[in-house]
């Protein structure tokens, strides 16, 4: 699909995006939709918040699936996550840890995961949200390397979505978006430089993961929940 194309479909629900999504993004110039097209992740940065927009070639279900699923995280040098409460696409409490260069302390957070079926069921887009919530961050010390736990410094601020567009049958417009601070003595401008710099890998990490959620969600999978908050079926 071209770029007008895809300017197009982003127009005709970039209106609901920005009353009903829990994360609205800036408005997205018409570079990010030539950079999709061309097969790479255009890049902007808003107000407080990085944002990329790719075009996967994937159906919206099986994205979600991948971007959603429990062992994404195994693919992330350095990242520790457990799940203190849900799985898979269902909303989810996460406790993370990200190991950081030597001279720089690690960073540990936990997040809130939520699904927005009102937009889904409105406009097709389906949104997977999260924003920090450190208030049981002490009780993951015991599901984890307590003395890893122990050596990291809280993460001040994370927040983000996932909007996915549906263009056809087989391909999606992902939109991305994220905030962090990583709290200390790290600027701000640093942090966002680094999710910057690898917004784009993890996006296209997301589509390829895709074909190992496929070859594990077939016949007798346990469903799991869409944006939309319906199950997605087993595929064949």
């Amino acid at each position: 699909m071209d770029a007008a194309a895809l300017a197009v479909k982003w127009a005709e629900v970039a209106a609901a995006v920005q009353q009903m999504a829990e994360n609205p993004p800036p408005a997205l110039p018409r570079s990010v939709f030539d950079d999709a097209a061309a097969g790479r992740v255009g890049r902007i940065t808003g107000a407080d918040s990085a944002v990329g927009v790719g075009l996967m070639h994937v159906p919206q279900s099986l994205v979600w699936l991948s971007l959603t699923d429990d062992r994404l995280s195994e693919d992330v040098d350095g990242l520790t996550e457990i799940a203190l409460e849900g799985r898979w696409s269902s909303p989810k409490l996460l406790y993370q840890r990200l190991d950081m260069p030597w001279p720089v302390q690690d960073r540990h957070w936990v997040l809130r995961l939520r699904n927005n079926a009102t937009l889904a069921l409105s406009t097709g887009v389906w949104e997977r949200a999260w924003r920090i919530d450190n208030a049981r961050l002490e009780e993951s010390r015991g599901r984890t390397d307590a003395a890893a736990f122990d050596g990291a410094l809280t993460m001040a601020d994370n927040a983000g979505s996932w909007l996915l567009v549906p263009i056809d049958t087989s391909d999606t417009l992902a939109v991305y978006q994220v905030r962090v601070d990583l709290g200390g003595n790290i600027p701000a401008e640093a942090a966002e430089a680094y999710t910057r710099s690898s917004m784009a890998s993890f996006m296209r990490g997301v589509e390829v993961h895709a074909a190992d959620v496929a070859a594990r969600y077939g016949l007798g999978c346990t469903p799991q929940p869409g944006g939309d908050g319906k199950p997605i079926p087993c595929l064949p």
